[in-house]
């Protein structure tokens, strides 16, 4: 769907999914968008869509993330203990994101950005655009019963993909065109290789049913359906999932 100019506020809005490591396709993606000049003027993501999103409208360019995250291992991002609402905790991806990120809110992003994250007490999405940058970042990511609640202002937040895994919510309206971008496809799982496969795969079949209605609202909806035979923990493939995304979005692109 293209509205009208004159009636809009951006010309194209990027909606980014929750994924996991099959988020590293968004920047296939993001480096799709640069060659063709499709750059988005705003974003709107959830989960690892969120951090994408985060550390591109920070100005990192998308092989710069790959490289970031290629240097850490998944399992040395998240603590194994013990917490009072989940067995994770995120203290050292809340390090390397803060070491790495030039802003602290949202105001001093260099492209205006939406963070899904949802309440625990309301059951509802919550849209963050202002304010604490990483606490929205962290609340946004929180898988439930793998990783502690997210507090801010008082209420209890996880992963914003449990109400709202393709976030168009806050761009509805303001943009031209928007693209999105789901990198969870749902099918014959190809191996099932733990407890944290079993748990996610678990949640994200239970978040896709609506994302088909939802795709329709789009300009563009890239989703490689060769990402279902990844695992969500396999670092070692991050190139390849990258090079899906990428290919995926000029196949779209170009169509």
């Amino acid at each position: 769907m293209i509205l009208p100019t004159i009636f809009t506020k951006y010309k194209t809005g990027l909606v980014l999914s929750g994924g996991a490591v099959k988020g590293f396709a968004h920047l296939g993606v993001l480096k799709a968008l640069r060659e063709k000049k499709m750059l988005p003027d705003v974003i709107s993501g959830v989960s690892a869509g969120a951090i994408v999103g985060a550390l591109f409208a920070d100005g990192f360019e998308p092989e710069e993330i790959l490289e970031l995250f290629k240097k850490k291992k998944f399992f040395s991002l998240v603590k194994f203990k013990m917490a009072e609402m989940g067995f994770l905790n995120m203290a050292d991806m809340e390090k390397l994101l803060k070491n790495n990120l030039k802003a602290t809110t949202f105001e001093e992003l260099k492209i205006p950005l939406f963070i899904a994250a949802t309440n625990i007490k309301t059951a509802q999405t919550t849209y963050f655009h202002e304010g604490n940058l990483m606490r929205a970042l962290l609340a946004s990511s929180s898988i439930p019963v793998l990783f502690k609640p997210v507090v801010i202002d008082g209420e209890f937040y996880l992963d914003g993909g449990i109400t709202d895994n393709l976030p168009i919510s806050p761009l509805r309206g303001k943009c031209r065109q928007m693209i999105g971008v789901h990198v969870n496809p749902v099918g014959m799982a190809s191996e099932i290789d733990g407890i944290m496969t079993l748990a996610i795969r678990s949640f994200h079949m239970s978040i896709t049913a609506n994302i088909p209605e939802k795709s329709k609202e789009l300009k563009y909806f890239i989703e490689p359906v060769r990402l279902r035979d990844y695992s969500y923990f396999d670092l070692s493939k991050t190139n390849e999932i990258f090079e899906l995304g990428y290919q995926e979005a000029l196949r779209v692109l170009n169509a």
